[in-house]
């Protein structure tokens, strides 16, 4: 008999829909009745152990559709299950946990990493922002996220635009990890 535990999808999206106001002109905001419709009756179902992703042309909606998932921006119809449990009931806090555990990795890694940083701050920015480490354990867990990703753990103070877009998109991944 399969353990319960793997019959239960880690997250689960049902019928997801994003609409966004169409604005064009001074008075469109207050007049206008069109939108935009970026995510469209999507579903999907991910297990414990799958890898996913979600592919498709520059504008289709893949960022909108994360952004919602993880209660960015409120969805204009459908649910998101987190290990079973209904997002748009979660409270700040169990939010706050939820993004701990899910991170998206962006299709296009300069439009991701802030200029202004250099790749230790942007690997270590979720480690900060949620409380785990001291700084000085930050900056190793960042060296070891470097090396596990292909990088050399030595350019930690190295900005974006001084790698690669292969080296870029791995400099996300390690964030993702973090």
């Amino acid at each position: 008999m399969a353990d319960n535990n793997e019959r239960t999808p880690l997250l689960k999206v049902e019928h997801l829909s994003k609409e966004f106001p169409a604005e064009s002109g001074m008075f469109a905001k207050r007049f206008s009745k069109r939108v935009v419709s970026a995510v469209n009756d999507i579903s999907f179902e991910i297990y414990p152990g799958e890898t996913f992703g979600l592919v498709g042309e520059s504008g289709c909606g893949k960022s909108t559709t994360g952004r919602t998932i993880m209660r960015l921006t409120k969805p204009t119809a459908g649910k998101v299950f987190f290990q079973g449990k209904d997002v748009a009931e979660m409270s700040k806090h169990e939010i706050k946990d939820m993004r701990r555990e899910m991170q998206f990795i962006f299709q296009d890694p300069y439009a991701s990493l802030n200029p202004r940083m250099t790749i230790s701050e942007i690997v270590s920015e979720p480690m900060t922002i949620h409380g785990v480490g001291t700084k000085e354990e930050r900056i190793e867990r960042v060296r070891e996220l470097l090396d596990v990703v292909g990088l050399n753990p030595e350019h930690i103070n190295r900005y974006p635009h001084e790698f690669s877009g292969g080296q870029r998109q791995r400099v996300g991944i390690a964030r993702a990890f973090a």
